[in-house]
């Protein structure tokens, strides 16, 4: 989004509040920045799980230097991989001396001792890593009262879209200053809720972080961790009770942040999908690569990948409109810079969009002209025709998706995921 933008927008929801009578739109401020002072009293710590400490717990047996060449043989930078372990240390190392000095109880856990009573236990929830271990908190949050704020441990390789800015990262105390003196503002960002109907919507859930790193023999130290990561997620009723005595609908307890993705498991597969939308009646079967829902959160994420254009197609379509005009440089840039900025919407926005990968249109099968590739929606229902497909959420945790298993993908504000920021 251009800067020229972003300030119409504040402009625009300032005469939106002033708009409203005065103790209603004081109502209305306090929503956007708090005055009162936050001191928490017990701090959970989620801190990143390494790319350099996921390599050591695996290969336990090597020293420094073998670990070092076995790493640079399989292609591995060894020297980024531990920069970056140790910058996140180095964080970590801070702000629990920080919290010491303040006599805030904390506890620090990552992700191989993940439990879902510390984060009961926790009046905060502090996030140290990247937007990855952001988003790996965020879905054990599971109501709009905890709050959650990430700090970014390693800013020089790492955006943190979702994070608290770099300057905080190399001043520490200030966080807990501004939080003390009531600076400081809470976004509450929209989640996503999905409710499964039909058969075989209690299958165990799996983490794709997991399936992608360990795989073959080298999975026997981990499979422990996967079971310690999601023996909360699971009703433990469930497992007692007959296949055939299970409810036909299942509300996942987890909420995605970002996005929910639903198609084949394996990409070269095509994914045929039934989807309506909103209070449609009928559904549109669509093929494609998969469907991604995302929120105003997850529209600078995975959607805006999915969605941006290129410089070389912007140069392509105007030299079919104008064969005879050399666009500059720039001028190419501002329309791949207006287009991919206006895919992004407020994180607290109630609507969800969508986009249809890879959208298949043939003679044999037309689409109906009521279905584009993407737009928006307050609700998505989703009928799978897949045969090995998966519903994953913000890129982690899936549960299987097929034949005939139905989604209703919504967004309600009791599941917002109430963020805790700082001024720039």
């Amino acid at each position: 989004m251009t800067s020229f933008n972003y300030l119409c927008r504040i402009v625009r929801k300032q005469q939106f509040l002033q708009s409203y009578p005065a103790h209603i739109y004081k109502g209305l401020r306090i929503f956007f920045r708090h005055e009162s002072s936050f001191v928490p009293k017990k701090v959970l710590i989620v801190a990143k799980l390494s790319r350099y400490h996921f390599e050591r717990l695996r290969e336990p047996e090597l020293n420094e230097y073998q670990l070092k060449l076995k790493l640079i043989e399989k292609g591995s930078n060894y020297d980024a991989m531990l920069a970056s372990h140790l910058a996140t240390k180095t964080v970590e190392k801070q702000v629990t001396q920080i919290l010491r000095e303040m006599n805030m109880e904390y506890k620090v856990i990552d992700r191989t001792t993940l439990d879902q009573s510390h984060f009961t236990w926790a009046d905060l929830i502090l996030p140290i890593g990247g937007d990855g271990t952001f988003l790996l908190a965020s879905n054990l949050i599971f109501d709009n009262k905890k709050p959650i704020m990430g700090i970014n441990s390693y800013p020089e390789k790492s955006e943190g879209y979702l994070l608290l800015s770099e300057k905080y990262t190399r001043n520490i105390p200030e966080i807990f200053k501004r939080l003390k003196a009531g600076h400081y503002s809470v976004l509450m960002r929209r989640r996503i809720r999905i409710t499964l109907k039909g058969e075989g919507i209690w299958e165990s859930p799996f983490h794709l972080h997991e399936k992608g790193r360990v795989t073959g023999g080298e999975s026997a130290n981990f499979d422990h961790h996967e079971s310690i990561t999601y023996r909360f997620y699971i009703n433990e009723n469930v497992e007692d009770c007959k296949h055939n005595e299970l409810p036909k609908e299942r509300r996942l307890p987890w909420l995605a942040l970002n996005e929910v993705y639903l198609g084949e498991t394996m990409s070269a597969r095509t994914s045929s999908l039934l989807i309506k939308l909103d209070e449609e009646q009928k559904y549109h079967k669509v093929k494609g690569s998969g469907l991604c829902v995302s929120t105003g959160t997850g529209s600078t994420s995975w959607y805006k990948s999915i969605n941006s254009v290129s410089d070389q197609t912007v140069r392509e379509i105007l030299s079919l409109i104008d064969a005879k005009r050399q666009f500059t440089n720039d001028e190419i840039e501002r329309i791949c810079s207006i287009f991919n900025g206006s895919l992004r919407y407020d994180a607290d926005d109630p609507k969800l969009c969508y986009s249809i990968r890879d959208l298949i249109v043939t003679d044999a099968m037309p689409v109906p002209k009521c279905t584009h590739p993407r737009g928006f929606c307050r609700k998505i229902t989703v009928r799978s025709q897949c045969y090995d497909a998966g519903l994953v959420l913000d890129g982690g945790i899936a549960v299987p998706f097929n034949f005939g298993t139905i989604a209703e993908i919504e967004s309600f504000p009791e599941d917002s995921l109430r963020t805790i920021t700082l001024p720039d």
